[in-house]
């Protein structure tokens, strides 16, 4: 057989599902301030590297190779090799004949290769209108049953653009492009374009026919977001927003954690109606009257739910280690909040369908959690800030193996490596870029691979040069001592 080679590196999924909290605002909007929520701008805008850096999902290929890794595992939801724009998909690396008898691999380390559309809205959670499990407490689900005013709309009901203008600011009011508004990147409002409503709505493919077979088939429904059809009085009505962004929803959003000037924290909690303006939807009146013009009585009792939806912008790490305790830092806003003199706090969960935890932090602050993990098996988990009835945007870690050389040693040319995590043994019948290397950089054949020790054969290994396993999950590499001495690393 034909040797084929496979770098050691992987493709990462995309999900903007937030960004991290940035130093830069424009108090007061427009544009609205992107320190909470989804960054207003669409898909098509992004790149790998603003994949890579959108916190909490992707940060580094640190944290998106082992999770592709993951799906490798049993009960092997993909194959290494196969095509990633098959549907459906067969596997990640994609082999190409080099028309020498060998092959080669298509690009598999730009994301929108394989994602070329957003790959959150044709999740089985999408299209059953599960809204929350990515975007957490900051939406409601269409089809979850909450209120949505049935009675006439008045002079205080905010429409999809705006009311009126302003000569001061706000510019406009009365409705939500009171503060959503696009603007070009600049130090002012953002490193990235800030897109209209209308293009950010449109950009999700929710309502788009599209095509992954030849075949066209339609992602969701236009009549999710629109009401009647095009030049109805009801086609941008405010009821039909009110399916995804109901009063329970949109009256619970506030972070100025990590807002204010040179990243300073502005307050220590989170009080709907006190807080400075321009940082939410429950701030100072400012807030309540770009929605609904200035009636300063909607300011009284702006959070009716209590609890203000908590939001994640980063983890101290994204990799735990399996089957121990994980110290791990969660960094927000709205971990907790003051409503009507009741206190707020959160907790955090974990899931991975079949493993769930919850955890009380060690510490907590309105933009800090503290919290000890206990010991869960391999696997990629679902992380969530819960605060009552309230839960942030989704965030994932993955939970790894220990990997570790206990021991190297050389005799006669046998190469005997001993300690954990090493996993499966690389296939042999391509060069997959993992096994076991000396320094030079050339790879020794082995004999022998089982989770917790490796013997290969190498008469260029001696006592005091170093050789490296590179696994699945990661390199680890350890000094070579003789025959029965414990290496020192």
């Amino acid at each position: 057989m034909k040797k084929k080679i496979l770098l050691s590196a992987g493709l990462a999924v995309t999900a903007i599902l937030g960004f991290a909290a940035v130093n830069w605002a424009v108090v007061p909007p427009p544009p609205v301030n992107q320190n909470g929520g989804i960054y207003d701008t669409t898909f098509s805008a992004l790149t790998r590297a603003d994949c890579l850096q959108a916190a909490p999902c992707h940060v580094s290929d640190t944290v998106v190779v082992p999770r592709h890794h993951n799906l490798t595992l049993p009960p092997r939801q993909l194959s290494c090799y196969g095509d990633p724009t098959a549907n459906p998909v067969t596997g990640c690396h994609q082999l190409v004949p080099d028309g020498a008898g060998g092959f080669t691999f298509a690009d598999f380390r730009d994301c929108l290769r394989c994602h070329s559309k957003t790959p959150h809205h044709i999740t089985t959670q999408a299209q059953q209108q599960d809204c929350k499990f990515c975007h957490g407490s900051f939406i409601d689900n269409p089809l979850d049953g909450h209120t949505i005013p049935t009675y006439a709309k008045s002079s205080v009901t905010p429409e999809t653009k705006w009311r009126g203008n302003n000569p001061t600011s706000p510019q406009n009011y009365g409705g939500c492009a009171a503060c959503h508004q696009a603007a070009v990147a600049s130090p002012t409002v953002g490193p990235k374009d800030i897109k209209s409503n209308a293009d950010n709505h449109h950009g999700t493919g929710l309502g788009a026919p599209t095509s992954t077979t030849g075949q066209p088939i339609q992602v969701g429904d236009c009549t999710w977001c629109h009401g009647g059809v095009p030049g109805d009085v009801n086609f941008l009505d405010i009821r039909t927003c009110e399916r995804c962004h109901g009063i329970k929803s949109l009256h619970n959003i506030e972070n100025p954690s990590g807002a204010g000037p040179n990243g300073s924290t502005l307050g220590t909690n989170v009080v709907p109606g006190a807080m400075p303006l321009g940082y939410g939807h429950i701030g100072a009146d400012f807030d309540c009257w770009g929605c609904h013009g200035t009636f300063k009585k909607y300011a009284t009792d702006p959070s009716p739910a209590g609890a203000v939806v908590p939001f994640v912008s980063d983890l101290s790490t994204r990799v735990l280690i399996a089957n121990q305790s994980n110290a791990l830092t969660i960094t927000g806003g709205s971990f907790t909040n003051q409503s009507n003199g009741v206190d707020f706090t959160s907790s955090v969960t974990l899931t991975n369908g079949s493993v769930t935890v919850n955890v009380q932090p060690t510490s907590i602050t309105v933009s800090e959690i503290q919290v000890n993990i206990p010991a869960l098996p391999v696997g990629t988990y679902d992380l969530l800030v819960v605060k009552g009835d309230k839960q942030s945007n989704l965030t994932r870690v993955a939970v790894l193996p220990l990997l570790t050389i206990k021991s190297a040693s050389v005799s006669g040319g046998t190469v005997t490596i001993t300690g954990s995590g090493f996993g499966d043994a690389p296939a042999t019948d391509v060069n997959t870029g993992l096994g076991l290397f000396a320094a030079d950089g050339s790879q020794i054949p082995v004999s022998f691979w089982g989770n917790g020790k490796i013997v290969g054969s190498s008469t260029a290994v001696k006592a005091g040069s170093t050789v490296t396993v590179k696994t699945l999950y990661g390199p680890t590499s350890a000094l070579v001592t003789g025959a029965g001495k414990k290496a020192k690393r």
